[in-house]
């Protein structure tokens, strides 16, 4: 099946994906520790059964039984066979089971199972070479398309989803992210970033999968409907588990109901449903016969157009204010600084235009040939880190480009092209493979002198962009500001924003050019930008310190009917978590002597600094600040700790308590867990993780050995939920009494209760459980 095809199929009807593959095997008595992928070898006549049952329900694509067979996931598993046979034999059986029918088979892909940077280790080089090693073999085994599923990392599902598409121009790809309640993933991204992202890349549909029950996910889905310009696909759990009475689990979501519900995705303009965990081949038989040969609804979707980071969204319209104090140019220590990887400055610039009222950040590195592709990644890495606005890259050597693109999770803004044939086929390659909107210049190889010649020469540059699959609406074109200083006439620049304007022709300005070399720059910018606002003027690269240039952009728009926010206030209300998340460690440090001078070490550390943590944690469980945010505090704050220790008599203990933290045997998922341990730490517990997929008798040995005051258990899947209470009824056995707090995707309340532990749904909860249980202890010992 070709794209072509594909996209015919999707215009004719909604069309049909299977269910869950985890716990229908689960139900099938299959509850061994392999993987499931490892029964395409094992049992291969359990994949037929189940999906052959799938094909006679009536789904439109059958999903290979290859989710987590790639590489590192296989290798995190301990499976010895060759990942080749695993994706090989699923495509197999998965055609064996469509044969004599209509059903096209999508290759499953998901999740490695390790964060990539900044939150995690893995190399988005090595997580594309990753899914590539399974793309090709599944690719090679005769599939018709790909599917995506349950990534909660924007740029992890970018370097998959690139992977694949660098095998084949011409196989359909279906993409989908896993989302929280709120609407964003675990990560941070909102399903807003997700679809104006993907909208610009060789995707053919986009969508949401797991986590969520139906009635959960609708509002969410909802918002895919509004935002993608692309088909959309989507594939609910079927309710929440449910323990029995002989230790199974099911879903509280009949095939009724969940066929009664997926008729609401169908009418917000689904072009594909399916069922994620609990969902059998039941499921989508009813769901199947209740929608029926429904055509797609059409959907009114958002024109508007935005630039991105990985948490936030901008949009570029009335007015784009771009800061453009990240600039190394002629600043010889920031330039040495960045030559060092000291991105303190960078930081703290970043921090202070956003305050002012910029929205998006322009990134220049200064002298190139200084620099390496290093340099390029971790400037792009720790901005990500500290949660910035959408970033303007300014960057001029092609394979630099190359490497903050590919680091960049969001939607950037390319500064930006000449109209040169090659320099605009690079941005449009950039653009097409990466995303974003583009700033074109109104120049070839020299600077016209007449506003009409750079007006036309930027249609032809927009013309050539546009038939190249780049709309106008993703373009600003810069008419070219140069300085009086230098007798250059700033009103052909004037005139030449009129012309684009009136073409309804984006326009941006690097504003300072204009004044460059002159006394009293900031009344001259700001004199020359309210005549340019009032041409038509859409955007500018201008320095937001600059009082009266920020005034004029909001008086000129107010006067002109537009309104730009001024709500720039990126305060957490505490001086020290302010300090902390954007990691301004010798102002921590500085501020944190201070407070010496008032009180012990022992008091700064728990009373002072954990409950500032305590704080950040509250802000993450609160939507309020992301993963990233989290992971960076942590960072910023161990040293501090260390610091304060170092200063303690040896039987002092700035420690609140120990906590052992496992994810219980079978179940490789940690991130939940990870996230856990980062809030605990960062807020003066003692925490030892043992990691991912540990035997109940080791987590008996480490809770003899060690004696931690409280145990923190992870299951993701319903089929490794189980052992939460077996790890509870062998330390009963063995007369070991610990609290036991439990949290993943597959625990709730009424579990917990049947197991005899406490259920932490997020990492805030499983703070105030240790605070409970430990500060109880403590005063009983007292």
């Amino acid at each position: 099946m070709n794209r072509k095809e594909f996209s015919e199929l999707l215009n004719q009807r909604v069309l049909f994906l299977d269910g869950a593959y985890g716990t229908e095997f689960f139900k099938m008595g299959i509850r061994g520790r392999m993987p499931i992928e490892l029964l395409n070898i094992t049992n291969p006549d359990a994949v037929y059964t189940l999906q052959k049952a799938y094909v006679n329900a009536g789904v439109d694509f059958l999903l290979t039984n290859t989710f987590s067979a790639n590489r590192l996931k296989m290798q995190s598993l301990k499976v010895k066979e060759n990942i080749k046979d695993i994706n090989f034999h699923a495509v197999k059986i998965a055609k064996d089971a469509a044969k004599n029918s209509n059903v096209k088979i999508l290759g499953d892909i998901s999740s490695t199972g390790i964060l990539l940077t900044p939150l995690g280790e893995l190399s988005f080089d090595e997580a594309y070479e990753v899914f590539k090693e399974q793309g090709e073999i599944l690719l090679n085994a005769g599939i018709d398309g790909f599917i995506i599923e349950t990534m909660s990392d924007l740029k992890e599902l970018k370097a998959a989803f690139l992977a694949l598409r660098d095998l084949d121009n011409n196989i359909p790809i279906i993409a989908h992210l896993t989302f929280e309640e709120n609407g964003r993933t675990v990560t941070g991204t909102s399903v807003e970033i997700f679809a104006t992202l993907f909208n610009d890349l060789d995707v053919d549909v986009i969508g949401m999968n797991c986590t969520l029950t139906p009635e959960e996910m609708i509002k969410v889905f909802q918002t895919l409907s509004k935002y993608s310009k692309k088909p959309i696909s989507v594939e609910p759990n079927a309710g929440k588990p449910k323990l029995q009475p002989d230790g199974s689990v099911i879903y509280n979501t009949t095939p009724e109901k969940f066929s009664v519900y997926m008729e609401d995705f169908v009418h917000l303009g689904a072009n594909i449903i399916g069922g994620c965990c609990g969902t059998g081949p039941e499921h989508i038989k009813l769901m199947r016969e209740f929608i029926g040969k429904t055509r797609v609804r059409k959907r009114e979707t958002i024109k508007k157009q935005f630039l991105s980071s990985r948490t936030i969204l901008r949009e570029t319209e009335p007015f784009l204010i771009i800061g453009e104090r990240i600039n190394a140019s002629g600043k010889k220590n920031f330039q040495n600084a960045i030559r060092e990887y000291n991105f303190d400055r960078m930081v703290n610039l970043a921090t202070a235009q956003e305050k002012e009222g910029s929205h998006v950040l322009d990134i220049n590195l200064g002298i190139e040939k200084l620099l390496d592709k290093k340099h390029f990644e971790k400037s792009i890495i720790i901005l990500d880190k500290i949660g910035s606005i959408p970033l303007s890259l300014d960057i001029q050597q092609p394979e630099f480009m190359e490497v903050a693109l590919k680091e960049y999770v969001g939607r950037p803004l390319i500064n930006s092209s000449t109209v040169e044939k090659e320099k605009l086929d690079t941005a449009i390659r950039w653009l097409k493979r990466y995303g974003g909107m583009l700033i074109l210049l109104t120049m070839k190889n020299k600077i016209p002198e007449t506003a009409q010649e750079r007006f036309e020469i930027a249609m032809k540059g927009i013309k050539y962009l546009e038939e190249n699959g780049i709309s106008k609406d993703r373009i600003f074109v810069d008419p070219l500001v140069l300085p009086v200083g230098a007798k250059k006439d700033p009103f052909v620049t004037l005139e030449t924003i009129k012309l684009l304007s009136e073409k309804g022709i984006k326009t941006s300005i690097g504003l300072s050019n204009l004044s460059f070399g002159l006394p009293s720059r900031e009344g001259i910018n700001a004199s020359f930008l309210s005549l340019a606002i009032h041409n038509g003027l859409s955007g500018a690269i201008l320095n937001s310190k600059e009082s009266s240039t920020m005034n004029i952009v909001f008086g000129s728009l107010i006067l002109h009917g537009m309104e730009v926010s001024r709500d720039t206030s990126t305060s957490t209300g505490d001086e020290l978590a302010d300090l902390i998340l954007k990691k301004k460690s010798r102002e921590l440090k500085e501020k944190i002597n201070l407070l010496l001078k008032d009180y012990t070490p022992l008091q700064v550390s728990q009373n002072i600094l954990a409950k500032t943590m305590e704080y950040i944690g509250e802000l993450y469980s609160k939507g309020e600040i992301y993963l990233p945010q989290l992971i960076l505090a942590a960072e910023t704050v161990t040293p501090i700790f260390e610091y304060l220790n170092n200063m303690l008599k040896k039987e002092e203990s700035s420690s609140k308590g120990t906590i052992l933290v496992a994810t219980v045997e079978g179940d490789v998922h940690d991130i939940g867990k990870k996230i856990v341990a980062t809030v605990l730490k960062s807020s003066g517990y003692e925490v030892i993780d043992i990691g991912k997929d540990i035997p109940g008798k080791i987590i008996l040995e480490k809770v003899k050995e060690l004696k931690p005051d409280l145990l923190g258990l992870s299951a993701m899947m319903t089929t490794t939920v189980g052992k939460i209470k077996e790890v509870k009824d062998l330390l009963l056995e063995n007369g070991v009494e610990i609290p036991i707090i439990a949290g993943g995707a597959s625990m709730n309340k009424e579990l917990a209760s049947k197991f005899g532990v406490f259920y932490a749904k997020n990492a805030n909860e499983a703070l105030k459980y240790a605070k409970r249980f430990i500060n109880n202890k403590k005063i009983r010992e007292l």
